[in-house]
């Protein structure tokens, strides 16, 4: 019986850190330019951070039977809206964080307005990387196809909207919604563009995606769990933000207790899932069990 790989764990993470990292310095924004704007852009995407997400584009396409750089652009367009969303998170306007992976703000160190534009140029440039995913026109399509409604207003916005204005009965399934939005999505995008990278068949792709939502939700709750017991120096961020600010989340539905051993029965069940479909899903499998147990 296959186990998840968790003794390589740490390595595989930064193999794809520094892979995704060398995607990034080709990113086309740093050649198209007519003002500052990229360099304010790219100080919030080169500030560091897991890269979890080209983690998982990359352990998909691999899992496939993919070569990993086929889903290089793919990885590299993930990372990007995911730093727009946390450009404009961080905004004032929004859950106004001073400090981002134990550095400044964007906001903080060039303004507000330059911060707003740089959070758009990313969201804007990534879909320009992944049209130059060297893979043919169908594929890139549903690609580019997935990726924008994952980060539209069914999903990553979507969900935002929801953290930003909780409706006055914000139960479970409420919750549940808003996770699904705000944090699920970019990581089951994340192995969808993995494997139809690598040519995983539709198969895989639908129960890879229903791995990728339960695993985004176990990311969020030990991420809500981490906001009241983690510190800050880990985190690289403000912590106990949500809970001073009152935001309804798994943890403030079950309690401390009960959320964590919540998170580490998901964990476990999540982690046979993949190991069931079709592929190499070691890598993920032992991303998921290792989420219960992180610090930062």
């Amino acid at each position: 019986m296959r186990k998840p790989d968790s003794d390589n764990l740490s390595e595989y993470l930064s193999v794809a850190a520094s892979w995704v990292e060398n995607g990034l310095k080709s990113i086309s924004m740093r050649q198209d330019s007519i003002s500052r704007l990229p360099s304010l852009a790219l100080y919030s995407l080169e500030s560091g951070g897991k890269r979890v997400r080209p983690f998982l584009v990359r352990s998909a396409c691999t899992a496939v039977g993919g070569h990993p750089d086929s889903s290089l652009k793919a990885a590299c367009a993930v990372e990007m809206i995911h730093t727009y969303s946390l450009i404009h998170d961080d905004l004032p306007a929004m859950d106004d964080d001073d400090v981002r992976r134990g550095k400044p703000a964007l906001h903080i160190r060039s303004g507000e307005r330059q911060a707003l534009l740089a959070g758009d140029l990313l969201l804007i440039e990534a879909f320009g990387e992944l049209l130059d995913t060297p893979l043919g026109p169908g594929r890139v399509a549903q690609m580019v196809k997935r990726l924008a409604r994952a980060a539209g207003p069914g999903y990553l916005v979507g969900g935002q909207y929801m953290d930003m204005y909780h409706c006055d009965e914000a139960g479970a399934d409420w919750i549940r919604t808003m996770i699904l939005g705000k944090t699920a999505a970019m990581i089951r995008i994340s192995l969808e563009l993995g494997a139809i990278s690598g040519g995983g068949d539709d198969d895989v792709l639908e129960a890879i995606s229903v791995e990728g939502d339960r695993l985004g939700f176990l990311f969020q709750l030990t991420d809500d769990i981490l906001d009241l017991c983690g510190n800050a120096e880990e985190m690289g961020k403000e912590v106990s933000k949500d809970s001073g600010h009152g935001k309804c989340n798994p943890v403030s539905m079950m309690g401390l207790s009960e959320a964590a051993a919540e998170a580490s029965v998901l964990a476990s069940d999540i982690a046979a899932g993949l190991m069931d479909i079709r592929g190499d899903w070691g890598k993920v499998a032992a991303l998921a069990l290792y989420l219960p147990l992180r610090r930062k």
